[in-house]
């Protein structure tokens, strides 16, 4: 497929049975999105089997206001978020977007788009009122894509791993709604 040609893609919620093909996923755009920033322990520590621990994790313990949502393209898929209230007091009262990963051989198309709008749908309907994400120093890519969305600097904070200890940009959205029509 040509950067050109917009697929047809479709959203859903997150099953159970997703956690294989999703943690491979996660994996390998994690891996292609960190290769300059994250040290080398890091990369060894991360595998398939270890994220595939965290997701069964995330569908057996869920937090408050847990959306985990897919992006196929002909039932391939091609992207996903995970949403939540916040654990890390940094964030205040705003819900988060955990992560917002799109693979390589589909950025640019909008999917991201459609990814984080579904996000923030559902947080409006869990009583969020505004949302917030973390972007690790350097990614320069995310940074432009959630500024040309909208998205303020709003903080940073040192993440404290489990792979490695980032520094990250807080990106708000203090109105919600305006994420969700994007």
């Amino acid at each position: 497929m040509t950067r050109d040609a917009v697929p047809a893609f479709s959203l859903r919620e997150a099953a159970p049975e997703d956690i294989d093909e999703l943690a491979g996923l996660h994996v390998a755009i994690w891996r292609e999105t960190y290769r300059e920033l994250a040290p080398a322990e890091a990369f060894a520590a991360l595998d398939v089997p270890r994220r595939k621990v965290f997701w069964q994790d995330k569908f057996d313990h869920p937090a408050a206001g847990q959306g985990i949502f897919l992006a196929e393209v002909n039932g391939r898929l091609a992207g996903f978020c995970l949403t939540s209230a916040s654990s890390n007091p940094d964030f205040g009262e705003m819900a988060e977007i955990k992560f917002l990963y799109v693979s390589g051989d589909f950025k640019r198309q909008g999917i991201g788009k459609r990814l984080i709008s579904k996000a923030a749908q559902h947080l409006i309907a869990a009583g969020y009122r505004s949302v917030g994400l973390g972007v690790v120093e350097g990614n320069e890519p995310a940074i432009r894509f959630y500024s040309a969305l909208g998205g303020r600097e709003a903080g940073r904070y040192t993440d404290a791993g489990p792979l490695w200890r980032s520094r990250n940009i807080i990106y708000a959205w203090p109105d919600i709604t305006l994420l969700s029509a994007v």
